[in-house]
């Protein structure tokens, strides 16, 4: 009982967590006008733009649950920085 008791604490607490560092880079987002977090980047006390690496690399290696992936993607998040970096570049010329 206790066990799993302790187990949904801790579920709760890294679903509010992510829900907390999402709604940190909808602000980021609605202030920069850009999704394109600095990786040293701290926003409001925590490490944003190493918590939005980490959900690269998750969604890099299939491990990032659909929902949040299509949450992020609507949010304007690019998987791949440098590819999006040369098709927006490209796109100037």
């Amino acid at each position: 009982q206790i066990a799993a008791t302790c187990s949904a604490t801790v579920a709760r607490e890294l679903v509010d967590r992510w829900e907390r560092m999402f709604g940190l880079l909808q602000a980021f987002r609605e202030r920069e006008g850009h999704t394109n977090v600095p990786r040293r980047h701290e926003e409001d006390g925590e490490q944003l733009g190493a918590w939005l690496q980490r959900q690269r690399q998750l969604h890099k290696i299939g491990q990032l649950p659909g929902m949040r992936a299509e949450r992020l993607e609507e949010l304007g998040v690019a998987w791949d920085v440098l590819a999006e970096r040369w098709e927006r570049m490209f796109g100037l010329l």
